[in-house]
């Protein structure tokens, strides 16, 4: 039997992760002296509205060890082969941290894969790993990997001022940027890092850059093309009408939630597809 493990920057519900048979690890957020679990003690919604605010700029922490490691040994006394699908190890040290835990305490059972990924690019493997369970542990992996390097992500930023205060952009660059209404668009790398790939005046030219970089004639349809925003969906509601597409073919719409909207802030905008063969 092997079982999924995820992290919540997978921004997956509680509900659907039941219903597909995934775990999913919470990470942490830190507002000042307030600490609180991804998706535990603090919902989405919470988490923009204390963002807003304005008080104090949030933080955000991987599981500690001890979290991972009764993970896994749970998996071991019930004889389960364990497959975690961690956020990128070059957004988080959690990939890293599970490896140690692996390779000290011996969980031959435990497989741990760098997704170089997060939010619904992540989800998107793991929903598609759940389906894929009945594989050797091998061929699931496998598997894995080969849609990872045919999913992309691109977005649309409202604001460099979350960026720079997480220590991703020069403060000075960021209040030009603000001043000048620039939007960044930017992408999840093939090495699992965001980076920004450009920069537009105001949201109306971003989210027609960002319509323009999607060619449908490319997406894979058996997995389709979802839609992800950041607090307020109007931005990519209004991608997805520029786009051409219709309200079936949109396989979600999710928001990003609390782990990437640290660093990203309100109103991003951006899709998630699957390149054809």
């Amino acid at each position: 039997m092997i079982k999924i493990l995820t992290d919540s920057s997978c921004v997956i519900s509680p509900e659907d992760a039941e219903k597909i048979g995934v775990d999913v690890i919470p990470l942490g957020i830190t507002f000042g002296n307030e600490a609180y679990k991804d998706g535990v003690d603090i919902t989405t919604r919470e988490f923009y509205d204390k963002l807003l605010e304005g008080k104090n700029y949030p933080h955000t922490s991987q599981p500690s060890p001890q979290e991972l490691e009764d993970r896994f040994r749970q998996a071991k006394q019930e004889g389960t082969t364990l497959l975690f699908l961690p956020l990128s190890s070059k957004i988080s040290g959690t990939y890293e941290c599970a490896l140690h835990i692996k390779e000290q305490g011996g969980y031959d059972n435990v497989y741990v894969y760098d997704t170089l990924c997060t939010t619904i690019m992540l989800e998107l493997l793991v929903r598609e790993a759940a389906k894929r369970t009945y594989l050797p542990i091998d061929q699931l992996i496998d598997y894995v990997d080969k849609l990872r390097k045919r999913a992309k992500l691109f977005a649309g930023i409202d604001t460099l001022e979350y960026l720079a205060k997480g220590g991703r952009l020069n403060t000075a660059t960021a209040a030009i940027g603000s001043l000048l209404k620039v939007k960044p668009l930017i992408i999840i790398s093939s090495q699992g890092t965001i980076d920004v790939i450009g920069k537009k005046l105001g949201a109306k030219m971003g989210i027609k850059a960002v319509a323009e970089m999607l060619d449908l004639s490319k997406v894979d349809p058996e997995y389709g093309v979802r839609f992800l925003y950041s607090y307020d969906p109007q931005n990519s509601k209004e991608l997805i009408e520029r786009i051409g597409l219709k309200e079936d073919e949109v396989v979600e719409l999710t928001d990003l939630g609390p782990i990437v909207g640290t660093h990203i802030g309100p109103n991003a905008y951006g899709y998630v597809y699957v390149e054809k063969e």
